[in-house]
């Protein structure tokens, strides 16, 4: 009896499961995909609205209306009519119906549509979050809020708006580690070291990215979040000068990004490659440092070559790599006016990219301190004008810039205004006395301040 009713139960549940799947079969379908066949040829919008205000609500229905959404923000973007994207997402019932999870997904993938389609417009991209978190506020939907707000500080970081940024990155912060939300976490956690690096704060910056890549190994990151995570990793590094590990990094992130056919991002990679592979030559064979290059070869060629002439390089040849390859001849030749040539004529190239321009910008007044100790070196006494004509500079530049290399220690030396000369001392030798004194005080305030910490313990077992 017992094996009868069991039987009984079983073939009733597949009787169920048959007739759901039968259910959806039969699920009348065709004036909805008649409409988005028509909807691209001709009255799209509207077509696509009727799709969207269907009372079906079934499986099949629910995913050609996803994909009407999805086309509807297309062409609104083409249109220009940011704001209707804002005002479908609000008024149409098709989000009332779906699970949070697809509305979640839904919404995020309009942002990412709208976004690609005009990257430029971010005061549109950033209106159209406002609005749908203050929506997301209204109907308690914490988990899309959560991630239009990271995509909202993404956006205010473009924009340059820093602090509005860091202030809302914060308060994210805060409710995700609450939650433990790994994959936000990971996201808002790198988001905020590229905002700490666009404040120049370096090792607040590096903190961040190690709590990225910290909540990073707890779950799968995708490959494209994997290679901004190693793009900033090598950004920190090249910023503390150790250029081959943050080649490494690039060239990892490089890898993975041309697997993936992203251009852009692939580009961007290659050009922070090649800056670490001049940077590092400059380092070595020019020998930049705080004596402003004095006796550097300059005949020593950049290794730029070896990566201009592979495969991946030949892929993206463009103005990018043209841009960086007429830096590496300039900075190689130690020519100031060439160097600023090719900041002239590349500069949407060049100056667009943070970690470039801070970089160039350093490499140029490099550059013009060693050009400069090259030039007064064979004299105790020349005349400014004599300086500003063979560097082709205005006299109050070179007046400024030698008066800097002075107070910061680069050669010893005064500038006589009134004369409109510069007076050369050579450098003394040390004061070996004076060294050494200083040397005896130190250890003497090491061993009073040691015989102080030991009273102070001795007393307090007295008492």
């Amino acid at each position: 009896a017992m094996d009868v009713e069991i039987t009984t139960a079983e073939e009733e549940a597949l009787k169920h499961d048959a007739d759901v799947i039968e259910d959806e079969d039969d699920e009348d379908v065709e004036d909805l995909l008649d409409w988005m066949d028509n909807a691209k040829v001709t009255n799209t919008v509207l077509l696509l609205q009727q799709v969207m205000e269907s009372p079906k609500a079934g499986p099949k229905a629910t995913q050609i209306k996803e994909r009407a959404v999805y086309e509807l923000t297309r062409a609104f973007c083409a249109a220009k009519e940011y704001s209707r994207i804002v005002q479908f997402l609000e008024e149409s019932s098709f989000f009332q119906i779906v699970t949070k999870a697809k509305c979640a997904k839904v919404v995020r993938q309009v942002l990412d549509i709208v976004v690609s389609l005009a990257p430029q417009e971010l005061e549109m991209q950033r209106e159209i979050c406002e609005k749908i978190i203050a929506w997301c506020q209204r109907e308690k939907r914490s988990f899309l809020r959560q991630r239009v707000e990271a995509k909202l500080a993404s956006i205010l970081f473009h924009q340059n708006l820093f602090a509005d940024a860091l202030a809302l990155i914060d308060r994210l912060l805060s409710e995700l580690k609450k939650l433990d939300d790994k994959q936000l976490l990971v996201e808002t956690h790198l988001m905020e070291s590229k905002i700490h690096f666009g404040l120049r704060n370096v090792p607040k910056a590096k903190a961040a990215l190690t709590a990225s890549r910290t909540a990073a190994n707890a779950i799968y990151v995708a490959p494209n979040l994997q290679a901004s995570i190693d793009t900033m990793s090598g950004t920190i590094h090249t910023e503390e000068g150790d250029y081959n590990t943050a080649h490494s990094y690039f060239l990892e992130a490089f890898e993975q990004l041309d697997q993936m056919n992203e251009q852009t991002q692939a580009v961007s990679c290659l050009k922070y490659m090649m800056l670490c592979r001049i940077l590092d030559a400059l380092t070595k064979t020019l020998k930049l440092s705080a004596k402003g290059a004095i006796g550097a070869d300059k005949t020593s060629p950049l290794e730029v070559s070896s990566l201009i002439t592979s495969r991946q390089a030949v892929k993206y040849a463009g103005r990018d790599l043209e841009a960086m390859t007429a830096i590496a001849k300039a900075a190689t030749l130690r020519s100031l006016n060439d160097f600023e040539k090719v900041l002239t004529d590349y500069a949407t190239e060049l100056n667009n990219d943070l970690l470039i321009k801070h970089h160039l910008h350093i490499l140029q007044e490099q550059l013009l301190e060693s050009n400069l100790i090259r030039i007064i070196e064979p004299y105790s006494c020349v005349e400014l004008q004599h300086v500003a004509n063979l560097m082709e500079l205005p006299l109050p530049t070179v007046e400024k810039k030698l008066s800097q290399m002075i107070l910061d220690g680069k050669f010893q030396g005064i500038l006589d205004q009134g004369k409109g000369q510069l007076v050369v001392y050579e450098e003394g030798e040390k004061d070996r006395a004076m060294e050494k004194g200083l040397e005896v005080l130190e250890h003497i305030d090491e061993v009073v301040t040691t015989l102080f910490e030991r009273s102070k313990a001795l007393r307090t077992l007295m008492l």
